[in-house]
């Protein structure tokens, strides 16, 4: 699932129609749930998923490089399978992110799904620096000379291809 906060283009809203264009259809496949703030978004994920790893990436003094980090998977069976520990669909629900959010109705709280949930800032201010202390980790990518940050458009994959990979995710 997609959770998108704030500003940010998402399918039922702010920006629905430019990201239908560059999404050619994904933007129907996989799950999205918005939230006017982050804060509203990591309480749901505490709530309805409480065995999700939730990490961000931020170049902190807290952060660690993204590859030292053994980031929690989904149980793999025997056979190679996955065990699916969720229910959760896609309803493109826009949340205000508070006590008035009515996302229990549709969430399954029961979940104890095990995985990561990661969160990205804005190319500007970063990760909201309320959450930062309500974060299991933060990651970095290392960067080299004098800037330091990443556009999240190219962060993003990489951290995501590392968890991939720790999972044992192949592309066959």
């Amino acid at each position: 699932m997609v959770v998108t906060t704030g500003i940010t283009p998402h399918p039922y809203g702010n920006g629905a129609e430019k990201l239908a264009k560059s999404a050619l259809g994904a933007e129907r496949m996989v799950g999205t749930r918005h939230f006017t703030t982050t804060m509203g978004a990591l309480e749901y994920l505490r709530e309805c998923w409480p065995g999700l790893c939730l990490v961000g990436m931020e170049t902190t003094e807290r952060s660690r490089v993204y590859t030292e980090f053994a980031y929690p998977g989904p149980i793999v069976l025997e056979d190679g399978e996955v065990e699916s520990t969720t229910t959760e669909k896609s309803t493109g629900e826009d949340f205000s992110g508070g006590n008035d959010d009515d996302s229990s109705s549709s969430s399954s709280s029961s979940n104890s799904s095990r995985g990561v949930t990661l969160f990205l800032g804005n190319e500007v201010s970063g990760v909201d620096t309320e959450i930062m202390p309500l974060l299991d980790e933060v990651v970095e990518i290392p960067m080299f000379g004098k800037k330091n940050s990443l556009n999240v458009a190219a962060c993003a994959p990489v951290v995501m291809y590392e968890i991939l990979r720790q999972w044992g995710v192949s592309s066959s």
